[in-house]
């Protein structure tokens, strides 16, 4: 095989039940270009590596495993499959979601070859819970494309397995170590906002992917208290940038969203005195104590992209 065009890379651990279907979603792509499937499997106790092995004893010219001797965890495993690819782009699906697009990849290198100043495109995409299927969850949205760094950073619209990037602003950027620093708990977030602040981003409304929404996934199998700390580290992820890109036009937006949100947890954890903090806070903004009240009924646990989009929540309802 030639040098690959593109690499497309997977973070796999403990996805027996799904792994299988990850794969055959990348080897499925039909392109005019070759491309590499780069598979981090990182020490799983179930039947995860067999079924890699498998597929890499098959396509050995197609799919290469990044593996060690013990479990390195989530951000060393993404690291070292980021560092493994050698294509021009670098696309995403970790072990638990899947594509249904047999031409994602063509359509998204296709657009990025013929528009030199996008960096990264992602697309629209459908969610399954159990037997529960929401299609085209972007349907009707008209999401921001072009420079949109103060956008992202008000919400994180991006799904992971969506993506297609340029592979030197990957490298450039080596989000792991932003991550570690700060140890936060979600990488693809941080990722998406350093691109936005160096590159064009594109937005495809094609539905290519479907992302799995299950108990053991790493951000959905969490209680209250594990979607607590995402919680505060989504808004930590925010003002970090505010600061270090100086989008201190944003402070107020995302102050009154995280009291809004933290207001509903209060709620959750029946924690008064984290309540009256927040009521408080929407007293001295002028938002008025009942504005929050008036948001409870549209609040739903289930949040794919840990940005609780209220205009989807009739359609987010179906899946959960």
């Amino acid at each position: 095989m030639n040098k690959p065009l593109v690499s497309v890379k997977t973070i796999t651990y403990n996805h027996e039940k799904y792994i299988a279907q990850c794969i055959e979603g990348i080897l499925n792509q039909k392109t005019n270009f070759d491309f590499e499937y780069i598979i981090g499997e990182d020490c799983s106790t179930d039947n995860t590596m067999q079924i890699v092995q498998e597929y890499a004893n098959k396509y050995p010219n197609i799919i290469r495993i990044i593996s060690s001797e013990e479990n390195v965890g989530a951000t060393k495993n993404d690291q070292r499959t980021d560092e493994a690819c050698i294509g021009k782009y670098v696309a995403f699906c970790e072990g638990d979601d899947f594509w249904t697009d047999p031409y994602k990849l063509q359509k998204q290198v296709d657009f990025m070859e013929a528009n030199p100043e996008y960096g990264l495109v992602h697309t629209n995409f459908s969610c399954i819970k159990g037997e529960k299927v929401l299609k085209g969850f972007r349907d009707g949205q008209n999401l921001p494309t072009g420079n949109i760094l103060s956008e992202l950073i008000r919400g994180n619209h991006i799904a992971t397995a969506s993506v297609c990037m340029r592979n030197d602003l990957l490298q450039s950027i080596r989000i792991g170590d932003p991550i570690r620093k700060n140890n936060w708990r979600m990488g693809d977030y941080p990722l998406w906002i350093e691109a936005a602040a160096r590159t064009k981003i594109h937005y495809m409304a094609d539905d290519t992917i479907t992302y799995r929404i299950h108990n053991t996934s790493a951000t959905h199998g969490l209680d209250v208290k594990g979607d607590f700390n995402f919680f505060n580290d989504r808004y930590a992820i925010k003002r970090h940038y505010i600061k270090k890109f100086a989008c201190k036009d944003l402070e107020p937006f995302i102050n009154k969203m995280y009291h809004r949100e933290l207001l509903k947890f209060a709620i959750f954890l029946k924690d008064e005195k984290l309540r009256e903090t927040c009521l408080k806070y929407f007293k001295a903004s002028t938002m008025g104590e009942s504005f929050p009240y008036l948001m409870l009924s549209q609040y739903t646990i289930f949040d794919p992209l840990y940005c609780f989009v209220y205009t989807t929540r009739k359609k987010l309802k179906m899946v959960v």
